[in-house]
């Protein structure tokens, strides 16, 4: 579904509706991560349309995930924006918002198009009674399990709970099925708050309140960090996790080096290509199974990664960055783009949505089952201490109870002084 896709044509009335107006030969500067969500070639392909439809040349500068904040401040601060739309992650909405980095959006989303959208995904970008990014990307994550494997090892059927996991985890080392049944993102950063949080949900518990006050260090988040760390000491978890990130254990998965993992929803097509995948018609996706003491209370659990497009404050193109924006978020471009989850519930409930990826209906359950970061305006810096107690942890350097207290014990300072 990329080039040449059936609504090229429905995609070129939308643009040329909306960008009535444009004057010819502007440009307009993007920043985009390459890494989960749409991939690099997508966000060209939109890109191009517009170009061609509005004669303006859209500049996108691509980049890792952990370099986005640093390079969108540093456009916050310039003379003139390096930047005129960005990708902002929900746990920046707080941040971005109240250092007015970023423009309100209230006055351009209008009613029709709030119905439309779930309230926690429309939430996620709203701060101090204003919307601040237009939703794009409804990212979460989702369990990836080679069944080749499963099967070799006894089973026939992904497990429902971690302990089923463990179990067959167990039985593939000792069949010699592979080495390390289990890869993730765990390296020291926040890829690995993100598997924390959708472990802490696993065992029936939140890593903050609705305050954004820490509650990770007692229950659910200390049986999280103990079940990473006995992963890891059992052999079932690569070494390598704990340099991963999320593409690093995408291509684990996907050379079939790994029985299990969870990712955002990216992989799935990535699984799926034969040009680089080597588990295709043996990888398959599903719900993340929890703990056995959650049953009946909660089928999965999962964390959220939702991505809005945002205007920087001080962009010399706003209405031609908002003209973008209202394009590349479009309920026809998302239905262009089924890799990807839509932001939009008519597209999600569409029949030809549900025509093209078979998978809407486990995507829809997963996404219902999500937990959040805090939204909480130095999420940075309080991020960066759970990743560091954490890592440690990982690397048998602390004790779990004790790595997420003294997380609890810095974070809380830090929210203080805020």
């Amino acid at each position: 579904m990329r080039r040449g896709m059936v609504f090229t044509v429905c995609l070129a009335v939308l643009v040329a509706l909306c960008c009535v107006g444009v004057s010819a030969q502007e440009t307009l500067n993007v920043i985009y991560m390459a890494q989960a969500g749409y991939q690099p070639d997508d966000i060209r392909d939109m890109a191009d349309l517009f170009e061609s439809l509005t004669d303006t040349k859209v500049n996108i500068t691509f980049v890792k995930y952990d370099e986005q904040h640093e390079k969108i401040v540093a456009s916050a601060i310039a003379p003139v924006a390096t930047y005129d739309v960005i990708l902002l992650d929900l746990i920046w909405t707080a941040e971005f918002a109240s250092k007015k980095m970023v423009i309100p959006l209230d006055d351009k989303i209008t009613p029709d198009m709030r119905k439309d959208i779930a309230p926690a995904i429309m939430g996620a970008f709203e701060f101090d009674g204003n919307t601040w990014a237009m939703p794009f990307l409804a990212n979460f994550q989702l369990f990836f399990y080679n069944m080749d494997m499963i099967k070799k090892a006894g089973f026939s059927a992904p497990p429902k709970t971690l302990e089923e996991m463990v179990e067959q985890m167990k039985a593939m080392k000792a069949k010699n099925i592979v080495q390390y049944p289990w890869t993730d993102s765990w390296n020291q950063k926040e890829g690995l708050v993100c598997e924390f949080v959708w472990l802490t949900g696993a065992f029936g518990g939140d890593t903050f309140d609705e305050k954004g006050k820490p509650i990770f260090n007692d229950g659910p988040g200390v049986k999280a960090l103990e079940f990473m760390v006995s992963l890891l000491k059992e052999g079932l978890a690569s070494p390598k996790c704990l340099t991963n990130d999320e593409d690093a254990a995408k291509d684990d998965f996907i050379s079939g080096n790994a029985a299990f993992t969870t990712n955002w929803t990216f992989q799935y097509a990535l699984m799926n290509d034969p040009a680089v995948s080597k588990v295709v018609g043996a990888g398959e996706m599903g719900l993340i199974p929890v703990a056995k003491s959650q049953a009946g209370k909660a089928e999965t659990a999962s964390v959220s990664g939702f991505q809005g497009a945002a205007i920087m404050a001080n962009s010399r193109k706003k209405d031609l960055a908002w003209k973008y924006v209202k394009y590349i978020t479009s309920p026809l471009v998302q239905r262009s783009y089924l890799q990807e989850m839509p932001v939009w519930n008519s597209v999600q409930e569409s029949a030809y949505a549900n025509m093209m990826d078979k998978t809407m209906d486990v995507k829809s359950k997963q996404i219902a089952a999500v937990h959040h970061r805090p939204k909480v305006p130095p999420y940075p810096e309080v991020s960066s201490i759970l990743q560091r107690y954490i890592h440690q942890a990982l690397q048998m350097k602390m004790e779990p109870k004790a790595a997420l207290d003294k997380a609890a014990e810095e974070i809380n300072a830090v929210l203080a002084r805020k």
